[in-house]
């Protein structure tokens, strides 16, 4: 018994090292990820008129509020789930649990190291969807669509034509900018229908279409808090060459169309 309790907590030490090593991957990627998306923006932007300055404090301020966001996942989820089982593991092997206890508390131990690993696979997923890196962008959107169809509002996909090859920061940048106007509809639309459709003709068309409850765009675009989505799906389609369309009004649901040029060369 003593020996495959040993073995056990052995091998709970090794499962939270590299745990631990895994959080300090995830935030190492996130904190260089950020910084070169930041630099690539800047890089990019003229800095010479009023609409040029909104647009990058406005995604300096979404950005603030992703690493913020994941920061909070990793210290309330990932790191709590850690010090709670480093403290199980200290106990264990100083001996201050009874024997009688030791399967239990070996039980419990698994069972936060368990939940510790779903949490960072579910960071590293909202980071970079594995489907996107894997089988490319309309696989990706297509399983997006299907994680957020739910019994208030249905998440449709079609796709027209045959897809084309795309560099990874275009299937990236349209996969955020899909991903922003799909959820943006869901909390605030109230709609019951959401369509999403790619076309892969010349120019490339992703359309993202509710029955909800519209909203006027020049309206929004004029309110600094609630117009940072706005142009932040600008933003990230001007970096691909990329231009967006607002068609809504209140009470007429929206559509967005967002047009890229296949004029690249993928890497």
């Amino acid at each position: 018994m003593e020996s495959e309790a040993s073995n056990i907590l052995v091998l709970l030490i090794v499962g939270t090292s590299v745990m631990l090593l895994l959080a300090g991957s995830i935030v190492f990627f996130v904190i260089y990820y950020q910084k070169r998306m930041l630099q690539n923006k800047i890089a990019t932007q003229e800095l010479e008129s009023g609409y040029q300055k909104q647009l990058l404090l406005t995604t300096i301020d979404s950005q603030e509020k992703e690493r913020k966001r994941i920061a909070s996942d990793l210290h309330d989820g990932v790191g709590a789930m850690l010090s709670a089982a480093k403290l199980n593991l200290n106990m264990l092997k100083s001996g201050a649990i009874p024997k009688e206890e030791l399967a239990e508390a070996l039980g419990e131990t698994k069972d936060m190291i368990d939940e510790t690993i779903e949490t960072v696979r579910r960071i590293s997923k909202d980071l970079l969807p594995s489907s996107l890196e894997v089988f490319g962008l309309s696989k990706a959107v297509q399983e997006l669509c299907e994680k957020l169809d739910n019994p208030k509002t249905h998440v449709e996909y079609e796709v027209k034509g045959e897809e084309v090859t795309l560099t990874r920061q275009q299937e990236l940048l349209i996969y955020r900018m899909i991903q922003e106007l799909v959820n943006n509809a869901l909390k605030h639309a109230e709609a019951s229908v959401i369509n999403v459709d790619i076309s892969w003709n010349d120019p490339l068309t992703v359309t993202v279409q509710d029955d909800g409850k519209g909203f006027n765009p020049d309206e929004i675009r004029g309110d600094i808090k609630r117009g940072v989505g706005l142009y932040s799906i600008e933003n990230r389609a001007s970096l691909i060459g990329g231009e967006v369309f607002f068609e809504s009004q209140p009470g007429a649901g929206a559509t967005i169309n967002i047009t890229i040029k296949n004029d690249h060369e993928p890497d």
